[in-house]
């Protein structure tokens, strides 16, 4: 079955229809969706960051939201939970779907401020779906660290970039 870019090959793989399998499948479309937009975000950044390590940095992080997309393309509902028996959870996955506003535009203190709330609710969605036990557990044990990761440069290194061109702007880091 040939992948669009929204997913719907996704919710044609799918076997189940009930609540849980739904659930399951808008927290796959919400990540995915997530992940493009914080690589465009990352993209954009690069364009503008003021040093070369800084450009580095955002290229390689973009580069990475990336290849999370498109793997999280290819994941179907079924995969989320183990193939006997049901995960100790199901619809609540919905309380990891935080929508984060204003998650574009140039490289400020407040935009990484909005990138990190992206990513750490990235990690807790992926922690979540880790937890449920299915055959793509691995993989999103290996997310949820790659998004810890990315906090962690955010608060660090893209962080001292933000307040540097928030310094020069005259817009006070907050």
């Amino acid at each position: 079955m040939e992948e669009t870019r929204d997913g719907s090959a996704r919710a044609a793989r799918d076997e189940r229809g009930d609540d849980m399998s739904n659930s399951l499948r808008g927290a796959l479309d919400y990540a995915t969706a997530c992940e493009k937009k914080v690589e465009l975000l990352y993209k954009g950044w690069e364009q503008h960051a003021p040093t070369a390590q800084a450009k580095s940095l955002l290229a390689e992080m973009g580069a990475t939201e990336r290849g999370h997309h498109e793997m999280l393309l290819h994941i179907s509902a079924t995969e989320l939970v183990p193939r006997r028996g049901r995960p100790a959870a199901g619809p609540e996955v919905v309380q990891f779907l935080v929508d984060v506003p204003s998650l574009h535009g140039p490289l400020t203190c407040e935009a990484v401020a909005a990138a990190v709330r992206q990513e750490e609710a990235l990690v807790a969605l992926y922690k979540f779906l880790a937890g449920l036990g299915g055959e793509t557990a691995q993989l999103f044990r290996a997310l949820t660290a790659e998004e810890k990761r990315h906090v962690a440069l955010l608060l660090s290194d893209v962080d001292a970039a933000a307040g540097t061109l928030a310094a020069g702007s005259g817009v006070h880091p907050s």
